[in-house]
């Protein structure tokens, strides 16, 4: 929330707490949500039965939660600087650093408990989704996490004192999106399978999807083995790899899946949630085509990823909405409830479209309003669109939070 106020005309309060509410708005929205959100899902589509699996899978989400608490609180320690390095931007301070790798240490154990249930017992067919496609998806995301926990330490370990930060930070970084886009495809394959099931969705374009996304890790792998950290050929590969490789596969399951909504459109009235999977796959076609208009270091930057990482919100989102009715929770049937995903996602999209739009008039990106030099009347409004829009998403979040908190405490009274 100080965010998106520091960055709405007239609202301003200053760089530096600018700065460091920026580095944490990323690193919790980015890093810890959809990490901790994948990992909730790695261990309910591969359910641990193992009880020396499950208590590593246990001390890993009290590692993690300890690790979150630790980045909390870090700004307060002394000379905590705001680092804002690209994909993991940090706070120069211990606690922050020991908060990260604990949260990133947490999700590990939890991948690693989920991957060697996997190996010993296979995918459970315990719930209603789709006893197969789904978790092919999500057991390749802990692949890809660990292929970017591994590109992380070489980059940390290998590089020299004159390289800096966000170029160590700049592999791993990039690994996790495609972490991220795997996680995705496996909410859309989930949410959206009696679509999907009237396009006849076959086991090998699956496969084949899964594959797209396992070769850009593998390309990632080797760029990390085979140049200098830091170097122009370094930066440049992931850059490209992400450009070409990473994005056909959900692309293409969109497609299948914006088909199969059509036709389920002519046999029922499409349900909230179909509305809101659309919302998501709008989300993030929006993200990849302001990615593609992308001229210099404005807030068309933000735009892009705000849009991606806005779909993927949405949908695990909506997925978490379905999972914890089944858990038993009583929530909320209220319109704010009703509409949130809505809310949210509206708020996103207007938001993505102020901030690319203030792009196009020269906004430079990580800076608040105060620290803006272009002197166009119109950028007033256009980052005022992406404020508006952004308390709109707050709000949607909020909402989100709010509800499902209060459903956790009541049944607890219970």
């Amino acid at each position: 929330m100080v965010l998106v106020f520091a960055r709405t005309p007239f609202l301003g309060f200053g760089a530096e707490l600018f700065r460091t509410a920026l580095v944490l708005h990323v690193d919790l929205a980015v890093v810890v949500w959809f990490l901790a959100v994948a990992a909730g899902v790695w261990l309910l589509a591969i359910p641990v039965t193992c009880c020396v699996l499950a208590r590593c899978a246990r001390a890993g989400i009290w590692l993690a939660g300890a690790g979150v608490l630790a980045m909390l609180l870090s700004p307060f320690a002394d000379e905590a600087t705001p680092i804002l390095a690209n994909y993991v931007p940090v706070l120069d301070s211990p606690p922050f650093y020991f908060g990260l790798a604990s949260f990133l240490a947490g999700v590990g154990l939890a991948g690693m408990a989920a991957l060697a249930s996997l190996a010993g017992h296979g995918f459970s067919r315990s719930d209603d989704c789709d006893p197969g496609f789904w978790r092919w998806m999500v057991a390749a995301a802990i692949v890809a996490f660990w292929a970017a926990i591994l590109v992380f330490l070489l980059a940390l370990r290998g590089a020299g004192d004159d390289v800096s930060l966000d170029s160590r930070l700049w592999g791993g970084g990039h690994v996790l999106q495609i972490v991220h886009t795997l996680m995705l495809m496996a909410a859309w394959l989930c949410l959206g399978r009696e679509a999907l099931a009237l396009v006849r969705l076959g086991r090998a374009v699956v496969i084949g999807l899964v594959a797209i996304e396992l070769l850009a890790v593998l390309a990632d792998l080797l760029l990390a083995l085979s140049f200098p950290v830091g170097s122009r050929a370094y930066r440049r590969g992931f850059t490209e790899v992400m450009r070409w490789v990473t994005w056909p596969a959900p692309v293409i399951l969109a497609s299948y899946l914006l088909i199969g909504y059509a036709r389920l459109g002519k046999v029922r009235r499409l349900a909230l949630v179909d509305r809101c999977l659309i919302g998501s796959i709008a989300l993030f076609v929006l993200g990849c085509l302001v990615g593609a208009s992308i001229r210099g270091e404005t807030t068309a930057v933000p735009a892009h990823y705000h849009g991606t990482v806005g779909a993927v919100t949405l949908a695990y989102m909506i997925w978490a909405r379905g999972a914890l009715e089944r858990f038993g929770l009583a929530l909320s049937q209220g319109w704010s409830w009703r509409w949130q995903p809505l809310i949210y996602g509206a708020g996103i999209g207007l938001m993505v479209l102020g901030l690319a739009w203030a792009g196009r008039l020269g906004v430079p990106r990580k800076a608040p309003h105060v620290d803006t030099t272009v002197v166009e009347n119109m950028h007033n409004v256009a980052m005022g669109l992406a404020g508006v829009g952004g308390l709109l998403a707050t709000a949607g979040a909020g909402i989100f939070v709010l509800w499902i908190l209060m459903a956790i405490w009541k049944r607890r009274s219970d």
